[in-house]
């Protein structure tokens, strides 16, 4: 009786470690499934970063745009300041041309007067 007892134990004992071995097939399919959703989650968040920095590169490129759109704004006012400037030391220096050949003639015709 006591060879029963012992084939009894035995198969307990290997049920017990069936069990286990179960167990631990068990624990290791969920620690699969936890490190899948771990990776899905980090693809995620390397696709969210990725797209984040795509709108940090984008916002930037926007903001340089707005500014060179400022700084051509800026300069074509300025181009316009000149050419004004420009356009009145022209007038200015035809007028003061005008003059002098006035003035020329003038001087001339006295001439002409005094000895005519």
């Amino acid at each position: 009786m006591s060879g029963g007892l012992s084939v009894e134990l035995i198969n307990k004992r290997i049920e017990d470690v069936e069990q286990k071995i179960e167990s631990q097939q068990q624990e290791v399919k969920t620690l699969e499934t936890t490190i899948a959703g771990c990776e899905k989650k980090l693809l995620k968040a390397k696709d969210d970063a990725e797209k984040a920095e795509i709108e940090v590169d984008k916002k930037l490129a926007e903001q340089q745009l707005k500014k060179a759109e400022a700084e051509l704004k800026e300069l074509k006012e300025k181009e316009k300041e000149y050419r004004t400037m420009l356009d009145k030391a022209m007038t200015l220096d035809m007028e003061r041309t005008k003059t002098e050949r006035e003035k020329a003639n003038l001087r001339k015709r006295e001439l002409e007067m005094r000895e005519g």
